[in-house]
């Protein structure tokens, strides 16, 4: 009888301090996303995988500290995406993702500070907390009688874009520095970050057809945050023998580019110093083409 009472009590409990999952919806934007509703009003998104994880259905009910989790959970996921997304439109080095989520981070900061400052004008100035309140409510109107044009003659919905109030609105979740931290260490175990490979095709690619100098291609991945160690492995001999760019074949794709532009020797060798060769190997390769043209002529 006591555990009854105990239990019973318990239960109460969660109903009073808790919420309750009323609505599982899919999102309209990304359809790998669920939005979840606590005692209906939207709370949170989570992705397919985390709505299983948490165990998540209508009726569940949660606790603060588990609401206070699963958002969490749902800030994270959200950052997560964005950088996965940026990571693979191309390959990235550690660095440049590191930085791309400091200047998310950065970005919702003074977002965050725009939009504090905004709440406490409108607490404390009350004709701008009116005049806002004219803007939102104009706004409404405009959108209510977009939502509701007539459809097109061939019965298609022209949509042309819903009013905004141009007001700051609440950002997203701060991002700190453990978050960063957590999503490099992820995108690493997927092997999605990955120097080396990211060094190698970076090399390929870097200028084939323009060309560029080894000291060039060095310099640009130690700005990536490449180690020592992986730029000359990836600017050694490949497997049979031969070097993967070659300094005397850069230089000379760049001097038949720079000689249709009208460039003399002298104009030349200062734009091949700044590239990064050597005078040495400048004076040979101008020297080796002028020798070539005679040998035309």
């Amino acid at each position: 009888m006591a555990l009854e009472i105990v239990s019973n009590t318990i239960e109460e409990n969660s109903m009073v301090n808790g919420k309750t999952v009323t609505d599982l919806r899919v999102g309209m934007r990304d359809e790998n996303r669920v939005n979840v509703f606590l005692d209906g009003k939207f709370a949170f998104s989570l992705t397919i995988q985390q709505v299983a994880d948490f165990k998540l259905k209508r009726g569940t009910i949660l606790s603060e500290v588990e609401i206070a989790k699963i958002q969490k959970a749902s800030n994270f996921g959200k950052l997560f995406q964005r950088a996965l997304e940026y990571a693979l439109s191309r390959p990235h080095s550690e660095r440049e993702i590191r930085d791309y989520l400091k200047r998310k981070k950065m970005k919702r900061e003074i977002e965050q500070k725009r939009y504090d400052g905004f709440l406490e004008r409108l607490k404390n100035d009350s004709d701008y907390a009116e005049r806002v309140k004219e803007i939102r409510a104009n706004v409404r109107e405009k959108n209510k009688k977009i939502s509701e044009r007539d459809f097109t003659e061939d019965n298609r919905f022209e949509y042309v874009g819903r009013a905004k109030t141009g007001l700051p609105t609440k950002p997203g979740a701060g991002i700190s520095e453990e978050d960063i931290e957590a999503v490099i260490a992820k995108l690493c175990d997927l092997k999605i970050i990955d120097d080396e490979n990211f060094a190698r095709y970076f090399v390929e690619n870097r200028n084939q057809i323009k060309g560029t100098s080894e000291k060039k291609l060095r310099t640009e991945l130690k700005n990536k945050g490449i180690s020592e160690a992986i730029i000359a492995s990836v600017l050694s001999e490949d497997e049979f023998g031969e070097k993967i760019r070659d300094d005397k074949v850069e230089i000379q794709k760049m001097i038949e580019k720079k000689r249709r532009r009208g460039y003399d020797d002298a104009k030349l060798t200062q734009y091949l110093a700044r590239q990064g060769f050597s005078y040495d190997l400048i004076k040979e390769s101008l020297r080796s083409v002028s020798e070539d043209v005679d040998d035309v002529i």
